[in-house]
């Protein structure tokens, strides 16, 4: 990277603007700078090496009680967990507290396995499906007194013809991702949606005037449009399993596969109200950065099920929405999950699952070959074998 493009990242990092892109630019390069071999490091050697290295740049200028203080905590993080990984935009950078360093070892497949894209398959309510990744841009269908879009941007949008048809009846479109998948949707009342690999959403065509209701399997993140009707908010609900969320206008992420146990609605901005679906009464209110969780025996949520609520980082949650893996103490099996969703491969264990913990962040652009040679770098090892990543130990 340039020296002028560093010292810009550098003073945007010291006003707190730098975006999570930028910030990953500036840690691949200031470590790539620190990295002298591949050898164990440990906590202390790490950070005064990185000090060395920092306070020797022609761009140190930092003062040594805030910004410095704050960027060696930074990278501090790094070495914390028996097993954890860094992962860049520009590469890997690999530190752990292990007597013993196993050399990664080259991964090379016959056919390497490309990672997910913008696919979907959009439902209309007489049952037609369309292929959008197949589709030229423009208009696709229309639909009461809505005209179907899809951009240049990979986005479907439903747009008002301006005129009713004064049927009462509501007809419902499904927009559905399969593995290796991901698609925007523009609703008909100006609200987005993101669907991750293996999702779907049920929509109502032309909403009613007093209620917004959709319906979701997989993990969508929204972001809510305010609507109001005589000077009244009009709520919007997402059905997703058993639990209900009710919103006015806000940002926020569901992750309600059926793999992974649990509903964990986050919220990025605004306000929400999370409950179970058919209970009037109870519900919990998160803040931002606040995330719950609904655990329910066989996805069936009775009245002892209850919601656990914690403080997550919210952008590493939708990290997916922007195109990165994030990993923030993940275990292995949560990880090969979502692994499993993108690149629409099946995980076999061949052993049993060691203790692992990941953080970082990798580019969903990568191929799987790439992602797991970094991964073989926390000292666990694959094989893959047509549409099966075998992790061997």
């Amino acid at each position: 990277m340039e020296l002028s493009r560093a010292k810009e990242l550098i003073q945007k990092y010291r006003e707190g603007t730098l975006t999570e892109q930028e910030k990953s630019l500036l840690e691949s390069w200031y470590l790539d700078l620190a990295k002298t071999d591949r050898k164990a490091i440990g906590a202390e050697e790490l950070e005064t090496n990185l000090d060395a290295v920092w306070e020797a740049l022609p761009v140190y200028k930092l003062p040594e009680t805030v910004e410095t203080g704050e960027m060696r905590r930074m990278f501090r993080y790094t070495s914390i967990a028996a097993s954890i990984l860094l992962l860049c935009s520009l590469g890997a950078y690999f530190f752990y507290n292990q007597p013993k360093v196993p050399t990664a070892k080259e991964i090379t497949y016959a056919a390497d396995t490309a990672p997910g894209d913008n696919k979907a398959i959009l439902t209309l309510a007489g049952g037609a499906e369309i292929m959008l990744d197949k589709e030229k841009n423009g208009e696709l269908a229309r639909e009461g007194n809505m005209t179907i879009l899809k951009t240049s941007s990979g986005e479907v949008v439903y747009q008002p013809l301006g005129r009713k048809t004064g049927s009462k009846d509501l007809s419902y479109n499904t927009i559905t991702t399969p593995k290796a998948g991901q698609y925007q949707v523009r609703l008909p009342d100006g609200t987005k949606a993101w669907l991750n690999a293996a999702s779907s959403i049920r929509f109502p065509t032309s909403f009613p005037e007093n209620d917004r209701v959709v319906e979701i399997m997989g993990e969508v993140y929204f972001e809510v449009a305010k609507v109001t009707i005589r000077d009244k908010r009009v709520p919007f609900k997402v059905l997703s399993g058993n639990q209900l969320v009710e919103v006015l206008g806000t940002h926020f992420n569901i992750n309600s596969y059926k793999d992974e146990g649990n509903i964990k609605t986050t919220l990025v901005e605004g306000s929400i109200k999370v409950r179970m679906a058919g209970n009037l009464e109870k519900g919990i209110l998160l803040r931002p950065g606040q995330q719950s969780q609904l655990i329910a025996s066989g996805r069936k949520a009775t009245e002892a099920s209850s919601f656990n609520v914690k403080e997550v980082d919210a952008s590493a949650v939708v990290a997916w929405k922007n195109g990165f893996f994030r990993f923030d103490n993940v275990g292995l099996p949560e990880l090969m999950r979502q692994l499993s969703r993108w690149y629409d491969m099946e995980v076999v264990y061949g052993s049993p699952i060691k203790d692992h913990e990941f953080v970082g962040q990798i580019e969903r652009t990568a191929r799987l070959s790439k992602v797991l040679k970094i991964l073989e770098m926390g000292d666990v090892h694959f094989r893959v074998e047509g549409k099966k990543i075998i992790v061997t130990d």
